[in-house]
C-alpha cells in the first residue's frame, strides 16, 4: 500500500518578496556572489598600462521592479574603446590651425594629421562573464 503525503506551504506576498528579493534573501545573495566573482575575474583579465582601467571595476546588485539584477561595469572613459577595439581613424588637432606633437624613434614630430590604424578588441569583461556567470546559469544580455 502506497502512502502519499501532500504538503502545502502558504507564503504571504510579503514573505515571498522578502525571500526572493530581500537584502538577505538567497536569490540576492547568489547574484551578489556571482557578480563579485565576475568582477574578480575581470580585474585579473583586464589589460594593464597605467592600472587605471584595472582599478575601476565595480559591481552593482539590487532589486528593481521585482527583479534581482547584477552588473559589473567599468566607467573609465576609454574602457569601451579598449574592450571593443577601434576602427582606423584620423586624429586631428583640437584647435583649428593647431598641430599634433608626439615622439617616435626618439625624435619629436609635429604634424596636422595622423592616420591611426585602430586597435584590436580586448573583451576582458565579456570573457569574465562567459567564464563565471554563464556556468552559474546566467545568460548574457547586451545593454
Amino acid at each position: 500500500m502506497a502512502v502519499r503525503v501532500n504538503a502545502r506551504v502558504d507564503l504571504f506576498a510579503g514573505e515571498m518578496r522578502q525571500l526572493l528579493t530581500g537584502p538577505v534573501g538567497p536569490v540576492l545573495r547568489f547574484v551578489r556572489s556571482v557578480a563579485r566573482r565576475v568582477r574578480t575575474r575581470a580585474v585579473l583579465k583586464c589589460p594593464v598600462d597605467t592600472g587605471r582601467l584595472r582599478s575601476a571595476h565595480r559591481e552593482e546588485v539590487g532589486v528593481g521592479r521585482g527583479q534581482v539584477y547584477g552588473f559589473v561595469v567599468n566607467d573609465v572613459e576609454y574602457a569601451a574603446a579598449v574592450h571593443g577595439g577601434t576602427q582606423p581613424h584620423q586624429i586631428r588637432p583640437r584647435r583649428p590651425g593647431g598641430v599634433l606633437r608626439f615622439e617616435t624613434g626618439g625624435q619629436v614630430v609635429f604634424t596636422t594629421l595622423v592616420n591611426h590604424p585602430g586597435t584590436r578588441a580586448q573583451p576582458w569583461l565579456r570573457e569574465a562573464m562567459e567564464e563565471v556567470a554563464v556556468p552559474a546559469g546566467f545568460r548574457l544580455v547586451r545593454s
